[in-house]
Parts: C-alpha cells; structure tokens; sequence
C-alpha cells in the first residue's frame, strides 16, 4: 500500500510540497507558567494588583485572543510569578485539559498553563493555535491519567506536529483569524441582545415600559401574586438508562437542554423546565409541545389565564439562588420558590409582552443558528486545511 502523503485536502495556491513531521520543541520554546507561593488566593498577591494573572478558566473562556482576566497580581504576586508577553500562545494541561489561546497583554500564570513561543520563522502562533484546535481531542486523550487527566511538559514537547513552511502557515493562519473574527462578532451580537432583552424585561417587570390594547387605551393595573398561584408543578420519573437504543421524533430535555429524539413523549402542551437539583440548579427551558424530561427536572405549567412565555420571563427574573439548599449536592424546592412574589397583567396584556419577548427571542435564535453555522465552517476547514 502506497504511503499516504503529507499534503491537506485544501490548499491555497502557489504551494506545493508535502508538509514536514516535526515535534513541538522542534518549532517552538515550551516552558510552565509560574506561581510559586501557595495558597494563590492569599490577599497579598493581588492587593493594589496591576497585573493581569491568568487562570485555565479565562483560557476555556477566551476565543483567539484572550484579552479578559479574573485578577491581577501585585507587585509582590509579580515577584514569585512571571510575565509573558502578548503573543505567547497559553496551553492548559490541568482542569480544562488542551484548552488554547493567544495572550493579547502582557499577563501572569501558573504551572497549570504551559506558555508556547514560536521560533523565529519556524512556527507562526497562530497556527499553532490552530493545530492545537484540530488536535484537541486526541491531545486530551494523550492526557488521560488513572487518578487525575494532566498533560505534562514532555508529553506536550514530544507532540508531533505536521506543518508546512512559514509563509504559508502564515497564509492559513490569516485565513481562519478572519472566520474566527466573524464568530466573535457574531457572539458580541448575541451577547448585545441577551442585554437588551434582560433590560426590556427589567424595564417591564418594574412597569416603566407598559403596553396598550388594541383600541389604543390602558391595560388594568397589575395584581400581586405569589408564583404558586399562577402555575403548577409536574414531576418526571425517566432515568438517563431509559433512553438507551432509544430512537424517535420526540424531544427530550435535560440539565444541557435538548438531549435527543426518543420514541414517547410526557407533555403534550409546550411547558417550562427547572433544573432541580445538581449542576445547572435553577436553569430553565421553554419546552417544546409533545417532549419530555429528565427526573433531575421539575415541569412548570401556566395555570387559567397566563400565558406560558409571559411565565416563562416572570420565572426567568427570578433568583433561585436564594431558595437553593444542601452543601454537596444543590436542591431547590418547588414549595419554596412558589412563594415568590410576582406582579402579574391581565391576560391581553400578558399577550402583547410575550409577543414582544419572542420577537427579541426570534433574533437571537437567528444568531444562534449564524454562530453554529460559522463553527461547523470552521471545523470542517480545520480537517481540511491541516494534515
């Protein structure tokens, strides 16, 4: 059988020639972040902090360029660290295993990040980033441990990496620096109309904003309730094993939200679902008609003259933490929150609000499918343009 070779599906033109085997040390300088003083939380290395210190969370949390941070050292947490320069590309081999980005600033970290500094016009760090993208899955495999998942220094050195020559890895880099541009414009967006949402609804609930009728005069004054009264609870009784070889085209809901079709359904009108205990505690779902959910969630359904997506936003303002108990595993109880206090429309009122919301909704669902669409993009480019 004839060797494969070492050339990508998709290839800019004006180069040629296979890609050359290499190890990361070969391309660029490795070396673990720095923290030495232990605990990290002491208030002295972050008391009048100027320098930003960098965590594997604002890693995991960060797109190309990671530009926002936690904390900051002091001059003192600067003395028992280091500071890297904007540029360095920052590896995570603890928590959030083959985590990536490229520091926009200066900044700190510890011995769980590892820094990567390109070769002089060996390696470009942008593609690098990008390898370590392709490569994440089997990277975290290559982390694997018995006890804990760690990706140590040698390992990650002796990482082989398929690269072709510097200016067309420069090529490459630039290419998808411009979709993932897009993406982050796309999340900005996003993240503009989840604002704006929450301040209309802000806005509602304190009445500053108010709706009329169809003849153009006031809707009634609003009624003060307690969450109890304007809808009921339903229990779910299905285990995760349920669903096992389980096929159809019935949605059914977890802590995540949509898990998979299944072959029954619980609920035959649309509802709202709360995560009731666990990871996720509090979270709620507008649930589709003809679906079901997991036994970690309660079912919240609208009672006589409400309308579910004006309870959906009434549910949606309130703070569950403050009902939230056990230290180990979090629970929170429907007898408890139902005790909210809510101040509720009439119902055509409640209407013409729901309306508005999901006019708000419509739009960052269209987001949503814009951002999807660009990743799969960009995943599928990855496979191609890379060996």
């Amino acid at each position: 059988m004839a060797e494969k070779k070492l050339v990508p599906e998709l290839r800019f033109p004006g180069f040629g020639g296979e890609w050359e085997e290499k190890k990361l040390s070969k391309l660029v300088n490795i070396a673990r972040g720095k923290s030495k003083y232990r605990p990290r939380n002491a208030n002295i290395l972050y008391e009048d902090g100027k320098y930003p210190f960098v965590q594997t969370g604002d890693i995991k949390d960060a797109g190309l360029y990671l530009t926002k941070f936690s904390q900051k050292y002091s001059e003192y947490g600067l003395k028992q660290s280091k500071l890297w320069s904007a540029g360095t590309l920052c590896v995570t081999i603890a928590a959030n295993i083959a985590e990536t980005a490229i520091l926009g600033i200066d900044a700190c970290f510890p011995d769980s990040i590892i820094g990567i500094v390109p070769l002089k016009n060996k390696a470009d760090v942008t593609f690098i980033k990008y390898q370590f993208d392709k490569l994440k899955n089997d990277i975290q495999r290559l982390s694997e441990g018995v006890a804990q998942d760690n990706l140590n220094l040698e390992k990650l050195s002796n990482i082989i990496f398929t690269s072709p020559g510097f200016k067309e890895q420069e090529k490459i880099a630039s290419f998808l620096s411009d979709i993932d541009e897009h993406i982050q414009l796309l999340e900005k967006k996003r993240e503009a109309l989840e604002r704006y949402k929450k301040g209309v609804m802000q806005k509602i609930f304190n009445r500053e904003i108010r709706f009329k009728d169809d003849a153009g005069k006031d809707f009634p004054d609003w009624d003060e309730k307690r969450l109890g009264e304007i809808c009921e609870k339903r229990s779910s009784s299905i285990s995760a094993n349920e669903l096992l070889n389980n096929g159809g085209n019935y949605k059914i809901y977890g802590a995540t939200g949509f898990l998979r079709n299944v072959d029954f359904y619980q609920e035959e009108e649309p509802y709202i679902s709360i995560v009731k205990d666990g990871a996720g505690v509090g979270r709620i779902l507008l649930c589709d008609a003809k679906s079901s959910v997991l036994g970690t969630l309660d079912i919240i359904k609208p009672k006589e003259n409400i309308n579910i997506r004006f309870l959906y936003a009434v549910i949606s303002a309130i703070t569950f933490e403050k009902y939230t108990t056990g230290s180990t595993i979090p629970h929170i109880y429907f007898k408890d929150y139902a005790k909210e206090k809510v101040i509720i429309p009439c119902l055509s009122e409640q209407q013409k609000i729901a309306s508005f919301l999901s006019s708000i909704d419509k739009s960052i669902d269209q987001v949503d499918h814009q951002l999807l669409r660009a990743k799969e993009y960009k995943k599928g480019l990855l496979q191609k343009m890379f060996v």
